[in-house]
């Protein structure tokens, strides 16, 4: 039966190889969760087709047991009254009800196998439903760790401890001389800043002896 190599599929299913396997693990777990419900309720359906089929068996064989005993009475009934032809037709009539019974009960006893069949693996699937819907987060959380450790694992692989340590040695330099730059440039700014300010000293220095200079003239004009 599909329906049940379906769900027998899906029973077996293993979560952790579709986590590995799947793009989007959530999107797929949500997707197996929906499959799984839908062949349940397919699985639901089956079963009450197939118990109300062998309910329907089971009345045709009882009805067919009960008319071929009815059979066998009246064909002892007619032997007692010594009508042999009739006697004949209801013996007759008693076998052919007796071939309907032995195919009734084969097709009976298929019918409960399948009927078992079915309502095992609806409880198998019912229950793994429940187990993949109670450890959907866990499985989850787990795929999103494995995940961010292979990267990790990717990541350090790439990174050779040799290649680090000239980078490292390479950004030093690079700060070594940005911070000399810096130092030039602010030694310079010092440095200019100073000559600006003795210039300035010279000049009122000079400044001071011109007017005494001056004043020295005028005194002596007047004398």
């Amino acid at each position: 039966m599909k329906l049940l190599d379906r769900v027998s599929a899906l029973i077996r299913v293993n979560i952790n190889d579709l986590l590995d396997r799947a793009e989007d693990p959530e999107k797929m777990i949500k997707q197996l969760i929906t499959d799984m419900n839908n062949q349940l309720i397919q699985v639901k359906t089956t079963v009450a087709q197939a118990l109300a089929d062998q309910h329907m068996l089971e009345r045709r064989l009882t009805r067919s047991r009960e008319e071929a005993e009815a059979m066998g009475n009246r064909a002892e009934l007619a032997v007692d009254k010594g009508d042999d032809m009739l006697a004949r037709a209801a013996l007759e009539r008693m076998n052919s009800l007796q071939r309907t019974i032995e195919d009734l009960e084969n097709h009976l006893e298929i019918q409960k196998k399948e009927v078992d069949d079915l309502k095992m693996a609806l409880t198998q699937l019912d229950t793994r439903i429940a187990e993949v819907t109670r450890s959907r987060d866990l499985l989850l959380a787990r795929h999103r760790r494995a995940v961010a450790k292979d990267k990790l694992t990717k990541v350090n692989g790439e990174i050779h401890p040799e290649k680090l340590e000239e980078l490292l040695d390479a950004l030093a330099g690079y700060v070594d001389k940005a911070e000399t730059r810096a130092q030039a440039s602010d030694e310079l700014h010092t440095e200019h800043t100073h000559r600006r300010l003795v210039r300035l000293e010279a000049e009122d220095k000079l400044d001071k002896q011109l007017n005494d200079l001056k004043e020295r003239r005028k005194t002596s004009s007047v004398a």
